[in-house]
């Protein structure tokens, strides 16, 4: 949270969906936008290219994992967002192309800040990965290594880690520094 010089508050946080609803409720007079980190998915032929570049990561065959979204799109939407500048919200399509998804066309996402209209006051950015920060290759591999193990025992491990290589999982966590910039 942040309050500029000329007395404007603005709030970025990550939140769950259903929490990020019931503030939305309670903001009352103060204009809010909700935004999903989903709505800023790779669009469907940049996802399909980041699946054929790392054919052996299952981790980024599909969408969800960091690095499967447009992290400068979210942050051109979030500063204009905070500039007060009329602003087009992405909206995401989980159902195009047999359910592997693609992005809406640009006339078909929401407008706001437009001429006339109170700007946004409250920015709430919410999805499960807003927030999480990447580790240190030494906790990365500390991690990895004891999740294999669990999952080698027989002990009922159902964690996901424990399944993948260290290389996908260190994919994804470098990606993940990326995401640093949105909260």
């Amino acid at each position: 949270m942040s309050k500029d010089s000329d007395d404007t508050l603005q709030i970025c946080v990550g939140f769950a969906a259903s929490l990020a609803h019931e503030l939305e409720q309670a903001a009352g007079k103060l204009r809010t936008v909700v935004l999903s980190i989903d709505d800023f998915y790779l669009n469907h032929e940049n996802q399909t290219q980041l699946a054929a570049d790392h054919p052996d990561n299952p981790l980024v065959q599909h969408r969800g994992q960091p690095s499967t979204h447009e992290i400068p799109l979210a942050l051109s939407v979030l500063t204009s967002l905070r500039a007060e500048q009329e602003t087009s919200i992405p909206n995401y399509d989980k159902s195009a192309f047999d359910g592997k998804g693609d992005r809406k066309p640009q006339n078909q996402w929401t407008t706001v800040n437009k001429a006339g209209q109170q700007p946004i006051k409250i920015v709430v950015l919410e999805g499960w990965c807003v927030g999480f920060r990447a580790l240190d290759d030494i906790n990365l591999t500390f991690l990895w290594l004891s999740a294999v193990e669990l999952s080698t025992r027989g002990c009922g491990y159902q964690g996901r880690l424990g399944h993948s290589r260290l290389e996908d999982v260190e994919f994804i966590n470098e990606a993940l520094k990326g995401y640093d910039s949105l909260t």
